[in-house]
């Protein structure tokens, strides 16, 4: 797929005599060249599209290398290829290319989008098609605008022409994610839902501040969010609105609240700008929806009681809406920062020189694969792992545990670089790891 700014540029769309034009705009400007193109490209008597990869339709070019840009004729090298789900819209697959895993967006032709389409009547196959591909572009060519950490990350597209042997075919390729589920939300150990909130503060920040402007999340799911080795990232972009309310007076921005904000404290002051639009407006409302559909429902849940003030604060700028994006980043921030300190902590469980009473100590020890057990809020469902600030944070939890006659500590961190602790069920003969250490309850050895 061609760069869109590039496109812009030879159609003379990028800039204008005396001046370069708005994000906003050359997103327009590429998206109506990139549009047409592909509208010349997918139009055709009697297409329809198919509902899954079919390399076979690219037979006769050469399929690229892992290290470029994923397109058309990169599809050759995909591997392993399943269905995931499917939307109004869009039909989404996995597989891999060349070992790394990726996921595949194309039409759905069982999808309602092109279902209602064609029962309209009247309607050729091809422009029912044409309207859910320009779907797959839009969201292209958005993502490739709003580059970040915790946005999908675009692998590569394709724009296929109907061939003598094959239908027209539009993909969008990214990076896999797994999917995000009130469940999984609900089983992860606490730190990790403290990165995701992290995540959320990061990409309201981003859309607040975006090239294009400030953009409105307008609906807010789980389906629109995966995680990728543990980093929330956006993946849907489907919804996002490039333009703030229009307006001809502030009460009008008052009125396009949602009820719940109308009578906050800060409501009052929003303002219809000279170029009558209501500003702010989207970012208010975006962090009212992620605090209402993702932090409220997992961040206070077993959160240590040291960091409970903080968090109910935070919550309390979601709630209202009265702090912006730049607030909700560094409140969540600093959050971050104090679980990762440890200050929270009480004193018996900060990190001290003195022996800790209760266990005996083994240097360079470790239980590898034995002894083994699941326990609640581990980071993993086979173990029972916990991340600590210290040994002796382990030690109260290894004590507070009936199951646990030993814990190994040091040698893994975690996010956010704390000590991952491996807690065991009883004790055998020890391996020798250097960095370990083995804790065993003087009890067990009784």
């Amino acid at each position: 797929m061609p760069d869109v700014h590039a496109f812009a540029a030879r159609t003379g769309m990028a800039k204008r005599e005396g001046g370069s034009l708005s994000g906003l705009y050359v997103f327009v400007a590429s998206y109506v060249v990139l549009f047409a193109i592909a509208g010349v490209l997918l139009f055709g008597p009697s297409i329809f599209p198919r509902s899954e990869l079919l390399v076979d339709g690219l037979l006769g070019h050469e399929a690229l290398g892992p290290d470029a840009e994923m397109d058309c004729n990169s599809l050759h090298n995909v591997t392993d290829v399943k269905f995931l789900a499917s939307g109004w819209t869009k039909a989404v697959f996995s597989g891999f290319y060349f070992g790394t895993p990726i996921a595949i967006k194309t039409v759905n032709p069982k999808g309602i989008s092109l279902r209602e389409c064609l029962d309209r009547g009247g309607q050729d196959k091809s422009v029912c098609y044409q309207r859910s591909a320009a779907k797959i572009i839009n969201e292209t060519l958005l993502l490739r605008q709003l580059v970040h950490e915790n946005i999908i990350k675009v692998l590569g597209s394709c724009i296929m022409p109907p061939q003598s042997d094959a239908n027209s075919y539009v993909a969008l390729v990214t990076e896999l994610g797994e999917p995000l589920d009130a469940v999984r939300l609900l089983q992860m150990p606490w730190e990790d839902r403290l990165r995701l909130a992290l995540g959320m503060a990061r990409i309201l920040h981003l859309l607040a501040h975006s090239p294009l402007g400030s953009l409105a999340m307008n609906d807010f799911r789980h389906q629109q969010f995966v995680i990728v080795n543990g980093d929330l990232k956006l993946s849907d972009v489907d919804d996002v609105g490039l333009e703030e309310p229009s307006c001809a007076k502030n009460e009008d921005c008052v009125k396009m609240l949602p009820l719940q904000l109308r009578n906050a404290s800060w409501a009052a002051s929003a303002a219809c700008s000279p170029q009558l639009r209501c500003v702010g407006h989207n970012e208010r409302v975006n962090v009212l929806r992620a605090g209402k559909h993702f932090i409220h429902q997992f961040l206070p849940l077993g959160a240590p009681a040291g960091l409970r003030p903080q968090i109910l604060n935070l919550l309390k700028g979601y709630r209202d809406a009265s702090w912006n994006s730049d607030s909700i980043l560094l409140e969540t921030e600093m959050l971050v920062n104090a679980f990762a300190s440890g200050k929270y902590l009480e004193s018996n469980e900060v990190l001290r020189a003195d022996p800790l009473p209760g266990f005996v100590i083994h240097d360079e020890k470790d239980l590898p694969g034995q002894f083994d057990y699941p326990c609640p809020g581990s980071t993993n469902s086979v173990n029972c792992v916990h991340a600590v600030h210290s040994y002796q944070q382990a030690a109260k939890i290894c004590s507070a545990d009936p199951k646990c006659k030993a814990f190994v500590f040091g040698f893994s961190k975690s996010w956010p670089d704390l000590t991952l602790a491996v807690f065991k069920s009883g004790v055998g003969p020890a391996s020798t790891k250097p960095g370990c250490q083995l804790f065993v309850r003087q009890e067990t050895l009784r």
